[in-house]
């Protein structure tokens, strides 16, 4: 199967300029917000549509681009409502690790889900961020965009059970 070019799932720009990393989202991925509205491009090297279950399954080198946020991982299941792909609903990357970068700083996960209508993005196993303030290991980060807020909790896995931070103070 030929490899998918660009897919323009979701439209409508928000031009507001991103928030920078605060205390009370020491990820810093709280500017998510917002772009939270803009333009998502899925890109793949394989496409399966359900659309009795409504449903894109991306497989494959899959690259998601979303304002200035990119995230890449080797499958995405993308559910949508009704009103076909452009009314996306969330999406799941799994099948491997998952890589994100916004704004300088990265994150590492086994699992990312989206949630469109909550604007939350969870990221579950063995989650590393990194940014030039330090470095935070966990089980579990929630961005809540909306909020602009990032939640991070433990459980067993690479961390040993606990959430674990490295810090630079001054941020660099």
């Amino acid at each position: 199967m030929k490899p998918i070019h660009t897919i323009f799932l979701a439209v409508l720009a928000s031009a507001t300029p991103a928030a920078a990393q605060t205390a009370a989202d020491p990820s810093g991925f709280g500017g998510l917000s917002a772009q939270a509205d803009e333009r998502v491009n899925i890109s793949a090297d394989a496409l399966e549509i359900a659309e009795d279950e409504n449903t894109a399954l991306f497989t494959g080198n899959v690259v998601i681009i979303q304002g200035t946020m990119e995230m890449r991982g080797p499958r995405v299941l993308a559910v949508y409502g009704e009103g076909g792909p452009s009314d996306l609903e969330n999406f799941t990357a799994s099948g491997g690790r998952i890589d994100m970068i916004f704004d300088g700083q990265t994150a590492q996960s086994n699992e990312a889900f989206y949630d469109f209508s909550a604007r939350t993005l969870t990221l579950t196993g063995d989650v590393v961020v990194v940014n030039a303030s330090g470095t935070v290991e966990s089980q579990r980060l929630v961005i809540d965009t909306r909020a602009g807020t990032s939640s991070f909790s433990s459980g067993p896995g690479a961390s040993g059970g606990r959430v674990t931070g490295v810090f630079t103070p001054g941020g660099g």
